[in-house]
């Protein structure tokens, strides 16, 4: 079932996820307030946008690998187990969630799902 609509999940979850990213890098101090309600202090806007830019090129394979399915496997693998890192420290880390937090690591939690679930040939 997955595998005949896998092409367009891959190209609307990575351009999610790479528009993201992008948002962190270029927008550090508002990515962190809307997504921790947090001022940025000194040092963190570098790690912010760092981070952005790994999200960034997570999405980015994911789209490369909608298209070239001998990558596939790899990266949604990789992508798998950080969609589900982060929903796993939103609901269970330290931090206190905020409502954008929590859609977020609900929205990474789905293509999780779904990147397994294609792995597992479901």
């Amino acid at each position: 079932m997955l595998a005949s609509s896998i092409g367009w999940i891959l190209v609307v979850s990575g351009v999610i996820t790479a528009v993201a990213g992008l948002a962190a890098l270029l927008f550090p101090r508002l990515f962190l307030w809307l997504a921790f309600e947090a001022d940025c202090p000194p040092g963190s806007q570098f790690f912010v946008q760092h981070w952005g830019v790994l999200i960034f090129v997570v999405g980015a394979l994911i789209v490369y690998s909608a298209h070239i399915p001998a990558v596939r496997a790899p990266v949604l693998a990789a992508a798998a187990i950080e969609k589900s890192a982060i929903g796993l420290l939103v609901f269970f880390g330290p931090i206190r969630r905020t409502r954008c937090m929590t859609t977020l690591a609900i929205g990474d939690g789905v293509f999780a799902i779904l990147y397994v679930g294609y792995l597992a040939g479901l």
